[in-house]
């Protein structure tokens, strides 16, 4: 029942599924602060944040190459370029950065250049399960679950949104992973300029919108972690962009 928790696996579960099986040549990640899902990755790896907290070495000793900058997203997209640092696109992304729909949308335009059409971007706190949660005011945010207390998603699900609605191309998957949902877009196209000829407008636009949780599950197609839940089940809908039999640095 929409307004109740996702049943499926926790998404930390379920990135660490797309680490182990797909074996991402190279990650980037913006919004780190403790480095938990950083640790998953043992690829050649970029993480931002402007505010780490990560205490524990193990979160980032663990990969041949770790670059972490301290600085929005905005300000590392204006002045670095990950190909340059990675020696390669990005092969995978996980976008858990400020909660608000515009600069989501930003952060999926900025690390859409730099990757393959085969690349994954994964994007968080886009399936709410409750529209108190998603309001942009932090302090505003009302849940009547008392497990939920403290649970707060921004308005991002617009971003999801605009992407379905404006992006056809894009193969969009969002599944069922508690606590807020996870989205998997991949089919992806560097070169499009569709987002950032429109930002304005487009940002105009989902501020238009009201939040309808069973509208936002169906358009979406909200389904099952189960769809994903083996090597062979995740690597039929995301093919790796490693060769077939190739080994790499980060392979189990």
């Amino acid at each position: 029942m929409i307004g109740t928790d996702h049943a499926g696996k926790e998404y930390p579960l379920v990135l660490q599924d797309f680490h182990e099986w797909r074996k991402p040549a190279t990650y980037l990640e913006i919004g780190t602060l403790e480095g938990n899902t950083l640790q998953l990755a043992t690829c050649a790896s970029i993480a931002i944040d402007p505010d780490f907290q990560i205490r524990e070495a193990a979160r980032i000793c663990n990969k041949p190459q770790c670059h972490l900058f301290r600085q929005t997203s905005d300000d590392f997209f204006a002045s670095r370029d990950p190909l340059a640092i990675l020696g390669a696109p990005i092969d995978m992304a996980f976008l858990d950065g400020m909660h608000h729909c515009e600069f989501l949308l930003r952060d999926f335009m900025n690390t859409e250049k730099y990757c393959t059409s085969n690349s994954i971007i994964l994007l968080h706190d886009c399936l709410p399960v409750e529209v108190g949660m998603a309001v942009r005011d932090p302090m505003k945010a009302q849940v009547s679950a008392p497990h939920h207390a403290g649970w707060w998603t921004g308005d991002v699900w617009r971003t999801a949104l605009a992407l379905k609605r404006l992006r056809p191309e894009l193969q969009i998957s969002a599944f069922d992973a508690p606590g807020t949902g996870l989205i998997a877009v991949t089919n992806l196209d560097p070169g499009s300029i569709t987002l950032a000829r429109g930002y304005d407008a487009i940002v105009g636009w989902m501020m238009t919108w009201s939040l309808d949780l069973d509208q936002l599950f169906a358009e979406l197609g909200v389904e099952s972690t189960d769809t994903i839940a083996t090597a062979e089940k995740m690597l039929r809908r995301f093919p790796t962009n490693q060769p077939p039999g190739s080994e790499h640095e980060n392979a189990t």
